[in-house]
């Protein structure tokens, strides 16, 4: 009896491990993507920046300033767009995260009821 119980503990204790290093795969692999859309905006948005700068410091007369008003607003448009964007994708990506967790929560809890329904196959 004590041996049947001592199994089962220990095969609790392994499957939990492992749904606990799968979830944290999961997780890493959400948060690496995430990072790498983040990376690659902030690029972009540094370029954007820098080249606007360079507009507005090359400008010398009352006209070149009057001029970088609508590229100003084209700037923060695109710059708003952009980051709408990058938020749609970051939050795509937690949404399949969050449906990867819940297809391991889905298959560890079916395991756990397996595994709980053959002793009780067994006696019978």
């Amino acid at each position: 009896m004590y041996s049947q119980f001592q199994k089962q503990s220990l095969d609790l204790g392994k499957q939990f491990a492992e749904q606990a290093y799968k979830a944290q795969v999961t997780a890493l692999k959400g948060i690496a993507e995430i990072q790498s859309l983040q990376v690659k905006a902030l690029e972009s948005q540094a370029k954007s920046n820098l080249a606007f700068v360079a507009d507005s410091l090359e400008a010398r007369e009352i006209q070149d300033v009057t001029a970088l008003w609508p590229k100003g607003v084209d700037f923060a448009r695109d710059s708003a767009e952009a980051a709408y964007a990058a938020s749609q994708e970051i939050l795509g990506i937690a949404q399949k995260t969050a449906e990867q967790f819940g297809d391991l929560t889905r298959n560890s809890l079916k395991a756990a009821n397996d595994a709980a329904a053959a002793p009780a196959k067994k006696a019978r």
